[in-house]
């Protein structure tokens, strides 16, 4: 019987403390069961039975079969968004112009399957600053990354890979945000370049929700 419990607890892949939480008895009661010191019977032992899908009497004997799981897996295929790729310089006024714009801003297309929203555009990665040469993430030149501008609070972007624009700079930069109190840096992946340190002096365009690349 012990044997049986554990079995089917494992292949349900359910720990030994959420079964025990389900049942509402400890997890040492569950762990007595699993190695034979005790046995569940009664009340306890139905609702065990409950809880792995099976019945008392494959659990105290073997007999019969555990209840089988026939349903059937159907497969979610979510619908690709196109996203627009547009230039550095595009990027930087992409959310004020996105109504305005037209075909002839965009320089080529890819797409999604990440939820996004309909200002979402694309960019090519240019130079090596987010090229990780010690592994991954790496952002090597040539990738496209998948941009959502409306990425919500300032504060849930720290660690992640945002798309930015300096003052005084018209093009646009991807980089990983950073928190290093008191200050906030743009920070490369690649050890290479120096970080650039921000206080009021760059504008957050987008977050990075998704990275293609070609090999």
């Amino acid at each position: 019987m012990k044997d049986r419990i554990r079995a089917r607890r494992l292949q349900m892949d359910v720990t030994q403390l959420n079964l025990a939480k389900r049942l509402g008895v400890s997890r040492v009661s569950v762990t007595k069961w699993e190695s034979g010191i005790t046995k569940p019977d009664g009340e306890n032992l139905h609702q065990l039975a409950l809880a792995l899908s099976t019945t008392p009497e494959w659990l105290l004997y073997g007999e019969g079969d555990a209840k089988q799981d026939d349903t059937k897996v159907t497969p979610f295929i979510k619908q690709p968004t196109a996203v627009p790729i547009i230039s550095a310089v595009q990027a930087g006024h992409w959310t004020e112009s996105f109504a305005a714009s037209r075909l002839t801003d965009v320089i080529t297309w890819t797409q999604t399957t990440a939820d996004v929203s309909q200002e979402v555009f694309g960019l090519v990665v240019r130079g090596e600053s987010m090229t990780n040469p010690n592994g991954l993430p790496s952002i090597p030149e040539g990738s496209i990354v998948i941009v959502e501008p409306n990425y919500g609070q300032l504060d849930d972007l720290y660690g992640k890979i945002v798309v930015a624009i300096l003052d005084g700079s018209s093009e646009a930069t991807v980089k990983k945000l950073v928190w290093d109190s008191p200050f906030a840096y743009l920070m490369p992946l690649n050890p290479s370049f120096k970080p650039i340190q921000i206080d009021g002096n760059c504008r957050i365009i987008g977050r990075v929700v998704q990275i293609t690349q070609n090999i």
